[in-house]
């Protein structure tokens, strides 16, 4: 009914759990043009997938995947905390070092080693795109 809406479906839907869930959001993306999908609150379950099949994806759908963490607010006791937090997610999407847990879980994950050109879609450029007024305002606090 509403062909040009845009949808951002959080925590990639919860299909990110098992390759046949991966396959259905193959599927959702594929049939769905301005269906998107984030990583908040997911990178504790790449363990529970096959690697090449979890990079594959990334890779062939980097344009609709927007990085994400679940987290809003932060108390100052919490800072460290989290740094080492967001630091272990780059890794799993930068690296193919061991990475000993996610954000919220402590499994440890074979990083995707994801191309720059993918990771740069992931981390901004696909949210540029679908959020009005951020370029701006990014461009206001000194990223071009």
């Amino acid at each position: 009914r509403h062909p040009d809406m845009v949808t951002i479906a959080a925590h990639c839907s919860w299909l990110i759990c098992q390759d046949a869930q991966i396959d259905f959001l193959r599927y959702m993306l594929g049939t769905y043009p301005n269906f998107y999908v984030d990583l908040a609150a997911t990178f504790q379950y790449f363990h529970l997938v096959d690697h090449a099949n979890l990079r594959d994806f990334m890779i062939e759908y980097s344009d609709r995947i927007l990085y994400g963490t679940d987290v809003s607010t932060l108390r100052d006791e919490q800072m460290k905390e989290t740094i080492v937090k967001y630091s272990r997610t780059f890794r799993i999407l930068e690296t193919d070092e061991m990475v000993e847990g996610g954000f919220f879980g402590m499994n440890p994950v074979k990083g995707l080693n994801l191309p720059k050109e993918v990771l740069e879609k992931i981390y901004y450029k696909n949210a540029l795109k679908l959020y009005p007024g951020l370029s701006g305002r990014m461009t206001e606090l000194g990223y071009n």
